[in-house]
Formats: C-alpha cells, structure tokens, sequence
C-alpha cells in the first residue's frame, strides 16, 4: 500500500509541476508575461503540486521507517515482520553499497530545489564509481582491470576544463657510480614528455520503460541502475585496452607507443616469464598479469603429463592458482584471447573529469506516454606515464 501510495502522489505532483511548467513555456515562447487568469491557474498548479510533494515526502518516510526497522531486525538476527514486504527491497539494496547510495541520491533528487520550482519531472544523481579518484592500495585479489589502475580526479595536477596533460617519461638510464674526490659526477638520464589529451564522454540510455513498471516490480530500478553502470565501465575498460586515440576514442595502452612486446616462445608460459624478465632489466616489477578467461582456463587445466598429472599451478582449491610467480592473475574480456598484458598498472592513470552520473526523464514524449528514459554517462581520459612498464605478450604462436 505505502508504494501505490509513493506512486500516486508522484504521479499527482509531476502532472501538476508538467502542466505549470506548460503554461511557463507557453507565455515565454510568446514573448509576453502570464496573464491574469494564465497566472492564477499556474499558482492552483504549483500549490497542488507542493501539496503532492508533501504527501510523497510523507509516504517515502513511511517506507524508510519500514527498511530501518527490517535492517536492525537482520542486524540484532531477528526477523522484522511488521516491516513488511516493501521493506525487502530496501534489504537487498542494503547489500549493495553502489546500488544503495545511488538509489539515496535518487530519492533526494526528488525533493531538491532548483531555481526555487521542485525538480519532479526531470533529475540527475551522481552514482557512487566503482574507481576511487586517488592512489589506493591494490586489493589482495583484485576482480577487474579497472581495479588495478589507480584514477584521479581531472584538477588533482592533471589540469582542469575538458583538457589534460600529464608526464611520461621516455628514457631511464641509471649512471650513478663511485666517484673520487674533485672528480665529475656521472648523470643520469630521465627524459619526460609532457603528453596532452583530452578527457572523452562515454555513455549510454536505456530503452523507454512504461512507469508502471517501476510499481509493478519493485527490483526494476536497481536492475536498470546495476546494468547500466557494468555496461559504462566495461565500455572504459575496453577502451583503457584498445582505445586508438581517434575522434571520441581513448588512447588505449595497446596503442601507446613505447611499451614492450614479447612474442611468443614456446608455450605461453614460457613466453609470460620472459616478459617478466623484460620488465625487470627496466626495473619494474609487474603487479597484475591481465589474461583473456579463455587463457586463463587454458592455464588453470595445464597438467604435468598431459591429462593425468597433477595440474602445473597447484591445487585448483588453493590460492597459488591465482597467481605466476607470485604475480596476480587479472581475468578481463577487455583483453584478446592469445594475448596478455603484464605490467606495473600504477604506471597508468585514469583520469575522472565527471563521475559517472544516473539521470532519469520522464519529460516530452515521455510523459505523455508515461514512459522513463534512463541515461549513465561519465567523462574519464586515460594516461600511460611510464609505457616501458607494461608488455604485451602472445600467448600462440602467430
């Protein structure tokens, strides 16, 4: 009853700001002020659709006592009965921080005040990414290939505006060396480029849904929202991958010039050691080997004495399957299968001119036919600062 009752007074509050706002538009339009009985049918408008706000803030607080009430049932270990049945949803979101910081953004959006008229028809919410915007430490097991790049927010020393710069360096020649007293000191040389890019859009909308829906099934929400924002990040990590720099594209890391390429030699462990042997003659040591799932499979089932033996990296219970030698396998569909990518991923950079962002609109053709568009879009730019600190590695032979 408490969501029938969130939906009608939406419903009731957005026609009636649709129907000011009509008015608005129609004496602006015109170039002319509202007339008298333009103004007073607007101000019937607006003080119904004040009065639909308040009985939606009123029945919104009702289930946010519903989900408190189940939420400290589960947290003391007992059920919640009063709570009801639209308290579960609220549960399941609970679980998902994403989902649930997002779904609070959304709610208050709602309410938010802009130009001194309630937003009701139209709304944006900032979503909680899944990239943190500063330098963190690497999980133990990391899940994804975002996760292996730290990210920065565009100001935080990468320049402001839709433009960035950043410094790669070029050569690293260590000449440190014993030197006598009065003696010239050798130099070193560490040559940097300053590269400048651009941050790009990367975004998609869902197909219209009739609002209905949102009523009828109480997960639709948090289904479109969850989709939408795994398709936008697996867009960026495919770009972070084969992005060629052109027109709207990201310079990917397999397009950017000077990072090391090992062919293959032998079999496709062979060849990954020895590019771990070329990135430690340039002193780097790779935090994350990034795999296709069909290589990593093709790994995980290599047995000592073809289909018998014991299986060549370990117990697939265990923890070292996860890893070659000592170097965490990252499984990613970014990645060509008969290709991996090794490296030290703290030499890249994602840079976050604007947090991927959630906005709904129910305005136009949509709300004349009561339908929801929804739309995710981020703005990120990507930066190799130390190419030579990553391989890319053929796992057959050509």
């Amino acid at each position: 009853m408490t969501t029938r009752r969130i939906e009608m007074w939406r419903g009731i509050a957005s026609a009636a700001a649709q129907d000011a706002r009509t008015i608005t538009e129609k004496a602006i339009n015109a170039g002319r002020d509202l007339t008298a009985d333009e103004k007073d049918a607007f101000d019937k408008l607006m003080t119904k659709a004040r009065d639909g706000l308040d009985e939606l803030k009123r029945a919104k607080s009702d289930v946010d006592i519903l989900a408190q009430a189940r939420a400290l049932a589960d947290e003391i270990g007992g059920p919640a009965e009063a709570a009801g049945h639209g308290a579960a949803g609220a549960r399941k979101s609970a679980r998902a921080s994403w989902a649930k910081a997002a779904a609070d953004r959304m709610a208050r959006s709602m309410t938010a005040e802009i130009d001194g008229q309630k937003s009701l028809i139209t709304g944006s919410i900032g979503v909680p990414s899944p990239i943190e915007t500063d330098v963190v430490t690497m999980s133990e097991a990391p899940r994804s290939l975002l996760e292996l790049i730290p990210a920065k927010g565009l100001g935080g020393g990468f320049g402001t505006g839709n433009s960035f710069s950043f410094l790669r360096q070029t050569t690293r020649t260590n000449n440190a060396a014993p030197v006598a007293d009065g003696a010239l000191k050798p130099t070193s040389v560490y040559t940097l480029a300053e590269i400048e890019d651009r941050v790009r859009v990367l975004a998609h909308l869902s197909e219209p849904v009739p609002e209905r829906y949102f009523s009828d099934h109480g997960n639709l929400e948090d289904f479109l929202r969850n989709e939408m924002e795994s398709g936008l990040f697996l867009a960026l990590e495919n770009q972070v991958v084969h992005g060629d720099g052109t027109g709207e594209n990201l310079t990917g890391l397999l397009n950017t010039s000077g990072i090391i390429t090992q062919g293959f030699v032998m079999d496709a462990l062979t060849s990954i050691r020895k590019a771990m042997t070329s990135l430690e003659l340039y002193g780097i040591t790779p935090t994350a080997l990034v795999l296709n799932p069909v290589d990593a499979e093709a790994l995980d089932l290599l047995r000592d004495s073809g289909a018998t033996g014991k299986y060549l990296l370990g117990d697939p219970a265990g923890d070292g399957v996860e890893k070659l030698w000592k170097v965490p396998r990252v499984r990613s569909n970014a990645v060509a299968a008969g290709t991996a990518i090794l490296g030290d991923w703290q030499q890249a950079q994602v840079i976050v001119r604007e947090d991927a962002t959630l906005a709904l609109d129910r305005s136009g053709t949509n709300f004349t036919k009561n339908l929801v568009t929804m739309r995710l879009e981020g703005r990120f730019g990507f930066a190799v600062k130390r190419p030579n600190a990553f391989a890319e590695i053929s796992l057959a032979a050509a």
